[in-house]
Parts: structure tokens; C-alpha cells; sequence
């Protein structure tokens, strides 16, 4: 488990700023990393479930807190996978869709249901937003071994910021955009690492 106190710390050294009066506080760090874990979530998304028990008959089931687009599977209570209702199904007659058999598609906050639902519990596969972490001691909601890419983006933020600070001030001092370039391309170059091998490991 890494903790968010463990990658500011990492933040640091990169930064070159541990010494006792710090060019950085712990609150302007925090906020670059709680934005590098999002823009890291956008383009990697946690893997998430959400169940919801649904009542014999019902054809709409509300659900909070999923975007429609990143739905992945939706599974019965049967543990059969139901597919997305085709957008060129027709009408069943009886304002379901004429898709046969059971199917889904999302409308208003609601999975819409094309048959009457079994009753149980229904489970909905989607991607999800990484968490930001809210304490020192929270765990990185990241993939085990990207640390290192939130550590290159935090660090690329903090002197971006830095820099934008210190030229509203009249001051331009010397490479500051230049290293927070570099570190984006190391971060991108530890993505496009990790991509690689993760494709090697499914191609087995």
C-alpha cells in the first residue's frame, strides 16, 4: 500500500525540496496530486461494480453515480450477461424495445430494461473514477507499479505552477518549464513501458 504522505515524499525528492524551509508546502503538493490522479483515472479507469436489487416486473431501475458510456456488462441475477439494446430495435408494442429476449439501454439516470426483470440482484461492470486521496494515510487508488507516473506528473504540476507564480511576479527564472516538460515525457515514457507490457503478458 502507498500512501499519499509516501508519494508527496517522492514528490520532494524529485523536487529537490527537502530541506527545512521548503520551496513547496504540503498543501500545494496534495493539490497537484490530487489532480494528476485524476487526469491518471481519465485515462485509466478503476474497474468497478455496483449490484442493485431489483424487483420482479420492473423495467427501469435507477442507478447513481455511473456514466452510461462506461458501462461494460450488464449480468442478471442468473449470472447471464445481458446485452445493450440495438438503437434500431423498434418497439415491442408495448413501449419496450423489440429486441428478443431480455436487453438494456440507459436513459435519464435509469437502465432501462426491454423485458420485465427477474427479481434479485442485478450487477452492473462499469469503469470508474480514481479516487483522490483525502489524508496522509489514505492508499493511491493506482495500478501496483505506477507510483512512479503519479510521482513524474505531481513533480511536471508543481513546477509548472511555480513557474506561472513566479512570472505573475515579474520573475522568469531559468529551465523551470523545460524540467516540467521532461518529466511529463519520463511519465509518458513509464505508460507507454507499462503498456508494453501488459500487451506482452496477454500475448503470452
Amino acid at each position: 500500500m502507498t500512501t499519499r504522505a509516501e508519494v508527496r515524499g517522492a514528490v520532494r525528492l524529485r523536487l529537490e525540496d527537502t530541506g527545512a524551509a521548503p520551496l513547496w508546502d504540503d498543501a500545494a503538493l496534495n493539490e497537484a496530486l490530487a489532480g494528476e490522479v485524476r487526469a491518471y483515472g481519465a485515462r485509466f479507469p478503476r474497474e468497478a461494480a455496483t449490484e442493485l436489487a431489483v424487483a420482479a416486473g420492473a423495467t427501469r431501475v435507477p442507478i447513481a453515480g455511473i456514466e452510461p458510456g462506461r458501462i461494460v456488462r450488464v449480468v442478471d441475477p442468473a449470472g447471464v450477461a445481458v446485452p445493450r439494446a440495438l438503437d434500431d430495435a423498434g418497439d415491442g408494442g408495448d413501449g419496450t424495445s423489440g429486441t428478443v429476449g431480455q436487453a438494456w439501454r440507459w436513459w435519464g439516470g435509469e437502465l432501462v430494461l426491454a423485458r420485465p426483470a427477474a427479481a434479485g440482484t442485478w450487477r452492473v461492470e462499469h469503469l470508474a473514477a480514481r479516487a483522490v486521496p483525502t489524508d496522509d494515510a489514505a492508499a493511491l487508488d493506482v495500478v501496483a507499479g505506477d507510483e512512479e507516473v503519479l510521482v513524474a506528473m505531481a513533480a511536471a504540476t508543481a513546477l509548472r505552477r511555480r513557474a506561472t507564480a513566479d512570472a505573475k511576479r515579474g520573475m522568469r527564472p531559468a529551465g523551470l518549464d523545460a524540467l516540467a516538460a521532461a518529466l511529463r515525457l519520463e511519465a509518458a515514457r513509464l505508460i507507454a513501458a507499462r503498456q508494453r507490457r501488459a500487451r506482452g503478458a496477454w500475448l503470452g
